[in-house]
């Protein structure tokens, strides 16, 4: 009787183990992908600010001044 009882007592432990190593694993894939997604955010992030500052390194001094001037205060007298 205690063996068939060990048996099944191994059985329920071996498939309760099995669960929890499911368990971690998913949550492990799961925080893989949550950081994937946040370094495809800032590479995406990075490469837009590089186009910016190549196009405004392109501009010339006049260029520049006019598209900026909607961000600069206007002199006041």
């Amino acid at each position: 009787m205690f063996t068939r009882l060990k048996l099944y007592l191994a059985g329920v432990s071996a498939a309760l183990l099995g669960l929890l190593a499911i368990y971690w694993r998913g949550r492990s894939d799961g925080a893989d992908a949550v950081e994937l997604n946040i370094t495809k955010g800032r590479l995406e992030s990075a490469r837009a600010a590089k186009e910016v500052e190549d196009e405004i390194d392109a501009l010339d001094d006049t260029e520049l001044s006019s598209r900026a001037a909607s961000w600069v205060r206007k002199a006041d007298g």
